[in-house]
């Protein structure tokens, strides 16, 4: 009886879409189907699976080109006085170093340069609108992919927040300080290839083959090449990360079942950030910048979109590439090698 009614209730559901559809209500369609879709998976019918998942994809297309449903949040911050004369302060400090390989080694090591997790959670709890919980959500990509987590009011919300931390990061400080590096002669010498080569060769945490590998990444970034800078640094520092997570002891060796019994390196993904095992390691914010930059739906989704070829050339930018800069700087900054164990 428990089935036939679920039967029922899909059969109900994708009448609702086609008709929903019919009418161009696409949004209200792709919201049909994609319930739809939850229930025909539960039920295990293949037929349907495969109606909905194309349709929820259509549907979000069109309503996408419709232009009346999905609206893109712009937020804007503006420093008081005082918040602008300390930044000022801030970067200043770092600049009269003069001293490359200790202001990179600062970038990596000051806190200011991630956002906080919990100072996140705390304002995203205070400030989500309560109309925003009771609203139907969905979150899509370009390809009209519904996103992972998109339709949960409070992740949505915290993540949206994140955005606005990061960018504002990324803006003010990091992006600024990196530019004036890189194009001015504030530091008494610009930051050059030979100097960013020396400061990450005199790193132990790269095999031979990865300090090569990098190197010509870190060329290109410094050419403004950031369509090529972006597919080297980026699966380099993947495996970078997953070498110094075995080296504290964290298990990275997987089964892989697809015929028999074999073994494989594990894939880093966000489950593995989210984890306690990541997070007693590297620090939850730093996890969470990762996961944020590489991995989650509604961020950036770098590696995903590297690895998958999906990327867009107009991604491949300063500032994306600067991010993945910014996280080696993390590393070499934050991790020893000692007696072959990292400390």
């Amino acid at each position: 009886m428990i089935m036939k009614n679920r039967q029922q209730n899909l059969v109900d559901l994708i009448s609702q879409a086609k008709s929903a559809e019919e009418n161009g209500s696409y949004f209200s369609a792709a919201i049909y189907y994609k319930d739809a879709l939850e229930l025909a998976d539960k039920l295990q019918d293949s037929k349907s699976i495969k109606l909905c998942k194309n349709k929820v994809v259509e549907m979000n297309k069109k309503s996408i080109e419709s232009g009346n449903d999905f609206k893109e949040h712009e937020f804007q911050y503006q420093l008081t006085d005082e918040q602008h004369k300390s930044l000022v302060a801030f970067l200043d400090g770092i600049l009269k170093i003069k001293d490359i390989n200790k202001i990179l080694k600062i970038i990596g090591q000051h806190s200011d340069f991630m956002p906080k997790v919990r100072d996140v959670q705390a304002l995203s709890e205070k400030n989500m609108p309560l109309t925003y919980q009771f609203a139907t959500l969905t979150s899509v990509s370009d390809a009209g992919h519904a996103l992972r987590g998109g339709s949960i009011a409070g992740y949505s919300w915290f993540i949206q927040m994140y955005d606005l931390s990061q960018k504002q990061i990324y803006q003010l400080s990091l992006g600024r300080l990196m530019h004036m590096l890189l194009h001015s002669d504030s530091t008494g010498e610009n930051l050059t290839i030979e100097k960013l080569t020396n400061y990450f060769s005199e790193s132990k945490l790269f095999t031979s083959d990865q300090r090569k590998i990098v190197l010509v990444g870190l060329n290109r970034y410094l050419e403004k090449d950031y369509v090529s800078a972006m597919h080297i640094l980026v699966p380099q520092f993947e495996s970078l990360f997953l070498n110094i997570a075995q080296g504290f002891g964290i298990q990275i060796v997987s089964l892989d079942k697809k015929r028999d019994i074999a073994t494989r390196t594990t894939t880093l993904s966000e489950y593995h950030l989210d984890s306690d095992e990541f997070k007693n390691i590297f620090g939850e914010d730093f996890c969470q910048q990762i996961k944020f930059i590489l991995f989650e739906p509604m961020g950036y989704k770098i590696r995903h979109k590297v690895a998958h070829g999906e990327i867009k050339v107009s991604e491949c930018n300063f500032a994306n590439t600067t991010l993945i800069l910014y996280l080696y700087l993390v590393l070499l900054a934050r991790i020893k090698v000692k007696s072959q164990k990292n400390t």
